[in-house]
């Protein structure tokens, strides 16, 4: 009887703070979500200042010689609103020898605008977050990688990562997707 009884309680116990613990986590999220931090607008140029954030990717499809480049330049308007403007080049790898060095090499391929939504700024967010952290693992991958980064244009916010770290290409495929473009693989 005893056995029993303990056995029972013991069991009550864990599913009363399992129960709890979801709930907190849940809560978490929550929270999150409703309270969304972000750039100043008069920072990122509402009142005409030129300070814009830049969101960076360079890859190494052609070695030691680099590969294509995506940007992501946001500020706001006029309308208080953030935009961003994204564009990506792309590369021949073929073509090195001959162009190597010259504007050629990197053509522009896709350029748009777009007004930043809130799921947008809450990826942004993710996006910078992690970045943070893989800055904390970094290691140097010799001749051929890939960079991420972001950096004000003012100075007062950088981060720059050169590594052949896959979470880094899985993170930014996730920031493309919030804005519903294609994602790069290679």
């Amino acid at each position: 009887m005893k056995k029993a009884l303990l056995t029972l309680s013991i069991l009550f116990l864990l599913i009363s703070c399992e129960k709890k613990v979801n709930r907190i986590q849940k809560e978490e999220v929550e929270i999150e979500k409703d309270t969304i931090t972000f750039f100043d607008s008069t920072d990122l140029g509402a009142f005409g200042s030129p300070t814009k954030l830049l969101i960076y990717a360079n890859f190494d499809e052609c070695g030691e010689w680099g590969g294509h480049e995506e940007t992501f330049e946001i500020s706001t308007e006029t309308d208080y609103n953030f935009y961003a403007i994204y564009k990506r080049t792309k590369v021949d790898c073929d073509k090195i020898n001959e162009l190597y060095g010259t504007p050629k090499f990197q053509q522009p391929d896709i350029s748009k605008e777009i007004q930043l939504s809130e799921n947008n700024i809450i990826a942004i967010n993710n996006y910078l977050s992690t970045l943070v952290k893989s800055k904390i693992k970094e290691r140097f991958p010799g001749h051929a990688g890939q960079r991420y980064g972001a950096i004000n244009s003012d100075s007062t916010f950088v981060i720059n990562i050169y590594d052949n770290n896959k979470e880094n290409l899985d993170n930014y495929n996730k920031l493309l997707e919030s804005f519903n473009i294609e994602k790069v693989s290679y």
